[in-house]
């Protein structure tokens, strides 16, 4: 099994970022070759239980990943367990306030099964390049948040 942790800051609040990371329909947006993600359980989405089914695209080959909620503290972390055809793997997320803004730490285990072991001497590369893809994207997608709710609405002029 391969673990990675990765960290960055962001220029948002705690709550803001997980208000963001709590809606089920904004994951398929950072999460790196996410092309669908979709709840499958009844209930609201962050909660302990909850199940997903999603498609990763990798260089067109498309990979089902399932994935349930295993941890969930409003504000504070967010972890799911999965399975990508052979490979098992929990992940979350660890949100801290910080002087300005927030520490936002994932974390990815991997633990790759049958024919997938081959790959295991790469496990720890592949999780590493998959938290910075993430964080990468996660972060320009709450830029993209925050500018949008603070924009001025268009047309609009003060007089």
């Amino acid at each position: 099994m391969a673990r990675v942790e990765s960290s960055i800051s962001v220029m948002s609040s705690t709550e803001a970022v997980f208000a963001f990371l709590n809606q089920c329909e904004n994951h398929h947006r950072f999460i790196p070759r996410m092309t669908r993600l979709d709840q499958t359980s009844h209930g609201a989405f962050g909660q302990v239980g909850t199940t997903l089914s999603g498609m990763l695209n990798y260089f067109g080959i498309r990979i089902p990943v399932q994935y349930e909620i295993i941890e969930h503290e409003s504000n504070h972390r967010l972890a799911m367990k999965g399975e990508m055809g052979p490979v098992l793997f929990k992940d979350g997320y660890v949100l801290k306030e910080g002087d300005s803004g927030t520490q936002i730490k994932f974390w990815l285990e991997l633990s790759p099964a049958g024919w997938a072991k081959l790959f295991s001497p790469f496990s720890s590369l592949i999780g590493k390049v998959h938290a910075w893809e993430t964080l990468r994207n996660l972060k320009r997608e709450l830029a993209k948040q925050k500018i949008a709710s603070s924009s001025p609405l268009r047309g609009s002029s003060s007089q």
